[in-house]
């Protein structure tokens, strides 16, 4: 029997909506809240949820939110159930990943239909597996520390991708735009060297954030090079490109037995998803690159890609 769990904050609603589901062979678990909510998902681990949008505590959508960015409950199906119905209402219910969105003048025979159709979409997704992760008792400040951390890591998302787009508006020419997104780069991210690589440009740009070896340097440049002739699907060495090197602190110094010791590259893809470089770090530390430091790059990586084509375009279009 699929378990589904239904919050809002009504009873009435909530009577409704277990009356019409318990009817279709459903077991249902009630919650009041998006607090409430949130615990009875992570102690159950049901097939699906049914969220009200507008709840004391915690919205609706802060509760689908939470479930979605945690890989316990992520892959069971949310269906938001509200009277809000403005076109951006329904443009922030996708934001929170949530499968549906029903208004509360709906007919019984539609929601069960929705319910369905969720649970068959994730089984497919999952291949069939009914595998779930063990039950998880939350008390109502272990629900709150979770929002909290959600909203921060939201928050820091946020403001690293408006610090790389802020450079369309604050840098003028390609090059600056380059070194801007390098300078961006070292204010999140702990690296010994980093380099932007240009395919079309044949150009690789590096900046030097800690005291380096010309080794480091010369085997984060050949990696870089390797990394870019593989996203990229051109061969290419390190005499093929012209370097730029940014050292205003003469940081690198002689040659020596310090070499690199952990390598991490993106590639960098402009308009319509087309390769247009490569971004790589480097570090003489083992495993100086942890999951923080892959998630923020993967943050940088898209906006930056973007703004340093447009960069680009807007460079050839003043030549022409």
């Amino acid at each position: 029997m699929p378990t589904v769990v239904i919050a809002d904050d009504s009873p009435t609603l909530r009577r409704i909506v277990t009356s019409v589901l318990t009817k279709e062979g459903f077991e249902v678990v009630p919650a009041e809240d998006g607090v409430s909510a949130v615990q009875q998902v992570f102690a159950t681990m049901p097939d699906a949820v049914v969220l009200d949008v507008q709840m004391p505590r915690v919205s609706g959508y802060v509760a689908a939110r939470l479930l979605k960015d945690d890989w316990q409950t992520a892959g069971i199906p949310i269906i938001l159930l509200t009277s809000l119905d403005a076109a951006s209402d329904r443009y922030w219910g996708a934001q929170t990943g949530a499968d549906r969105y029903f208004t509360k003048d709906f007919e019984a025979p539609q929601l069960v239909t929705a319910v369905r159709e969720v649970i068959d979409a994730a089984s497919a997704a999952s291949g069939g597996r009914s595998l779930r992760p063990d039950p998880v008792s939350l008390d109502d400040d272990d629900v709150m520390s979770r929002v909290c951390d959600l909203l921060d890591r939201k928050l820091f998302e946020t403001s690293v991708a408006a610090e790389v787009t802020a450079l369309a508006a604050t840098t003028h020419g390609f090059e600056q735009t380059v070194a801007g997104v390098l300078d961006v780069l070292r204010r999140f991210v702990d690296y010994d060297l980093a380099s932007v690589l240009l395919l079309e440009e044949r150009t690789a740009y590096v900046a030097v954030a800690q005291e380096t070896s010309q080794a480091q340097y010369s085997e984060m440049l050949n990696a870089a090079v390797d990394g870019l002739s593989a996203v990229a699907g051109v061969d290419t060495t390190v005499n093929d490109l012209e370097l730029r090197l940014a050292d205003p602190d003469r940081l690198l110094g002689e040659d020596d037995e310090r070499g690199m010791a952990t390598f991490l590259s993106m590639p960098l893809k402009g308009h319509g998803g087309r390769v247009i470089g490569l971004l790589a770090l480097s570090s003489g530390q083992k495993n100086a690159f942890g999951e923080t430091a892959l998630s923020t790059l993967r943050l940088i990586d898209g906006p930056a890609a973007i703004v340093i084509d447009n960069a680009r375009l807007a460079e050839v279009r003043a030549t022409v």
